[in-house]
């Protein structure tokens, strides 16, 4: 991964620099021009905060110093305080993950969380692109289910695939990724770009290309899959409709809550 070092900010002279292959934020402690000091102090907390990653979810003082570019006073002040509020929590050896609160307010989040607000748009812009039908499946135990659907433009297109309808996990380009990507565990690190192809498996007028959606944590959310009569599959077009399902499919996985920088460039066709 490359990223810009030392590189100020017009906003508040925060700048950033790699130490050690990690990316350290630092807020400076004084003469923070129009700063209050009430927001230099939240601004700080979040830094801490965002110190904590599922690479380093656990972290001494000297970690947290080293990885915020703060000083270990002013890191110790603001623990004190993310910790009576339940954000922090210091374990028995007296090193800090984090508290409670978090997990109260992700599950107040996924309660606001509507995936059609994210979902719908991007299948549009596909649609757009392609003139294609695009679904969004979603596993439900030893089957899959249309969530989303959008027709294609042409007059010849894929109707044999509806909201509500369900789908086996045997055949068919979306089920290989449910079948292959189900497991966050035995996922690759960067996630490199996956697409499966079909052709007649599930209809056999119809062809697919189905990309995976991912969560925060690297969960599979669904499968973004366009699908087109076979006469009008050809190299060219299945060319076409893979570069914009994995774009799409990344995209969209990024508006969930991926960390751009946890995808590759490389593209990975799944089979049987």
């Amino acid at each position: 991964m490359h990223f810009l070092l030392n590189r100020r900010s017009d906003h508040q002279n925060k700048f950033t620099e790699q130490r050690e292959g990690v990316l350290v934020t630092h807020i400076p402690e004084e003469g923070r021009g129009n700063s209050k000091s009430g927001v230099a102090a939240v601004d700080r907390a979040f830094t801490i905060l965002g110190a904590f990653t599922h690479d380093r979810p656990v972290q001494s003082l000297a970690e947290l110093a080293r990885n915020t570019g703060l000083y270990k006073s002013t890191i110790l002040r603001l623990l004190g305080s993310l910790e009576s509020f339940g954000y922090v929590w210091q374990m028995a050896d007296g090193a800090y993950r984090l508290g409670p609160k978090l997990a109260e307010l992700s599950s107040i989040f996924q309660d606001a969380f509507e995936l059609r607000d994210y979902v719908e748009p991007a299948m549009k812009d596909v649609v757009n692109r392609t003139n294609e039908g695009v679904s969004f499946l979603i596993r439900e135990g030893d089957s899959q289910l249309c969530l989303f659907r959008q027709d294609g433009k042409n007059a010849v297109r894929d109707y044999h695939i509806r909201v509500g309808t369900r789908l086996g996990l045997e055949s068919g380009a979306s089920a290989r990724i449910f079948r292959h990507l189900s497991n966050p565990a035995s996922l690759p690190h960067p996630l490199p770009r996956y697409y499966s192809v079909s052709r007649g498996e599930v209809n056999g007028e119809m062809a697919a290309i189905s990309a995976p959606v991912f969560g925060p944590r690297n969960e599979l959310v669904g499968a973004l899959q366009i699908s087109s009569p076979i006469a009008r599959f050809t190299k060219e077009q299945q060319d076409l409709l893979r570069s914009v399902d994995t774009e799409a499919s990344v995209k969209l996985s990024i508006a969930l809550g991926v960390d751009p920088r946890q995808f590759s460039g490389e593209l990975v066709a799944l089979k049987d």
